[in-house]
C-alpha cells in the first residue's frame, strides 16, 4: 500500500495487495484504527466508526477500499455541533498470525479534501466562473450542479461575499438573483460574488466561487455614443456614387471591453434580401468596419448591410449601417 492518499470527498479508490497475500496461511489481514484519536465526528458516531465504514479490506478480491464520501475533510470544524475532524486520518492494515509469529503492519495516512461543486452552464475549467445577465424585469437562476455528490443527509447555504443586499437568494438548488439586483438606476454594471457551500453533519465537503455581473445592454450601432451625458449620434446612413469604393467608420460598442469580432449576416436592397455573389461588401472581422469595393455591377439603391458581433459575455448583437448608392454625373 502507498503510505499515503490524498482523495477528494466523494471518491472512492481500490488498492490491490499483492498476490504473495492471498497465499498466507496461519495469518489474517484487519485494518487498525487506534492510532487516530479517540473522538467523535458526530452526536452519534465516533472517528473509529466513520473509519471502519470507509476504510476496508476484501479477503476475497484481495483489495482495500477507501471511501473518501464516508468521511469528512480533514482539519475541518462543523458549524452545526463544533466537532473537528483530525488533520489526518490513519489506516494500519494489521497480518496477523495464529502461528506465533509477530503482527506486521502496514500504516497509511489518508487526507481528504473538499470537492468543487459546479454550476450548471458555466463554465467547468475557470476557476471563478462569470455569468453575464442583461439588466431586465426578469429574475436570472443558477442551477448548483452536485458533480455526482449523493445530496442526502447535505445542507446546501449560499454565502455572499461583500455586503449581501438581500437580492441575491437559494431557492432548493438554485441561486436567484431577483429582477431588481444591483444598480437601482440599472445603468452601471454592478458584481454579485457568490459561493454555494455544500455541508455535512455541519462539515463543509464541497464549493463553488462564482460571479454573476449585471449590467446594462451594451450599445452597439454606427455613430458615435457620448458617455458623460448618454447621448447618442447615429450615422448609419451615408449617400455615395455609384460604383465606388468605400469604408464606413468602425461602429460603437460601449463598455469596449466586452468587445468581440465582427461578422456580415445579411444585405438588404431597398427592402429586399440581396446576394452578393461578387463579394463586393465586407465587414472587417476587428473593427467591424463596413467595405464596399470598386465596381460596376452594382445597381441605384439603397444596400443595408447587417453587422453582429458576439460580445465576450456572451451576448449577440446585431446592428446595421445602410449604403445609398446613386449614379455620378457626368
Amino acid at each position: 500500500m502507498p503510505d499515503s492518499l490524498t482523495l477528494v470527498y466523494g471518491q472512492t479508490v481500490q488498492l490491490s495487495l499483492p498476490a504473495e497475500y492471498n497465499n498466507l496461511k496461519d495469518a489474517t489481514l484487519a485494518f487498525d484504527f487506534k492510532a487516530n484519536p479517540r473522538i467523535k465526528l458526530n452526536d452519534t458516531d465516533s472517528l473509529s466508526t466513520f473509519m471502519r465504514n470507509a476504510v476496508t479490506f476484501n479477503s476475497s478480491t484481495n483489495t482495500v477500499t477507501v471511501d473518501a464520501g464516508k468521511l469528512y475533510p480533514n482539519g475541518m470544524t462543523s458549524i452545526t455541533t463544533s466537532y473537528q475532524t483530525p488533520r489526518v486520518y490513519t489506516a494500519t492494515l494489521v497480518a496477523t498470525s495464529t502461528a506465533g509469529f509477530q503482527p506486521v503492519k502496514s500504516t497509511i495516512k489518508i487526507r481528504v479534501v473538499p470537492t468543487q461543486l459546479a454550476i450548471k452552464d458555466l463554465s467547468a475549467t475557470d476557476k471563478i466562473p462569470y455569468a453575464y445577465a442583461i439588466y431586465s424585469k426578469q429574475e436570472e437562476r443558477y442551477t448548483v450542479d452536485y458533480q455526482g455528490i449523493n445530496p442526502a443527509n447535505t445542507y446546501l447555504y449560499l454565502h455572499v461575499n461583500g455586503r449581501p443586499d438581500g437580492k441575491v437568494n437559494l431557492v432548493k438548488d438554485e441561486v436567484v438573483v431577483s429582477a431588481d439586483a444591483g444598480d437601482p438606476a440599472q445603468k452601471s454594471e454592478w458584481i454579485y460574488d457568490l459561493i454555494p457551500i455544500l455541508t455535512k453533519d455541519g462539515y463543509e465537503v464541497a464549493r463553488k466561487q462564482f460571479r454573476v455581473v449585471l449590467m446594462p445592454k451594451p450599445k452597439f450601432f454606427f455613430g458615435t455614443y457620448y458617455s458623460d451625458y448618454d447621448l447618442t449620434i447615429l450615422e448609419n446612413r451615408i449617400v455615395m456614387g455609384l460604383g465606388n469604393a468605400y469604408t464606413s467608420k468602425a461602429p460603437t460598442f460601449s463598455p469596449d471591453k466586452y468587445k468581440g469580432k465582427f461578422s456580415m449576416i445579411g444585405i438588404k436592397k431597398d427592402g429586399a434580401a440581396f446576394t452578393d455573389t461578387q463579394q463586393l461588401f465586407t465587414v472587417d472581422e476587428a473593427t467591424g468596419k463596413v467595405s464596399v469595393a470598386a465596381n460596376t455591377t452594382l445597381k441605384a439603391g439603397a444596400y443595408e448591410v447587417t453587422v453582429q458581433t458576439q460580445a465576450t459575455t456572451g451576448l449577440v448583437l446585431t446592428a446595421t449601417f445602410t449604403l445609398v448608392m446613386e449614379p455620378i454625373d457626368g
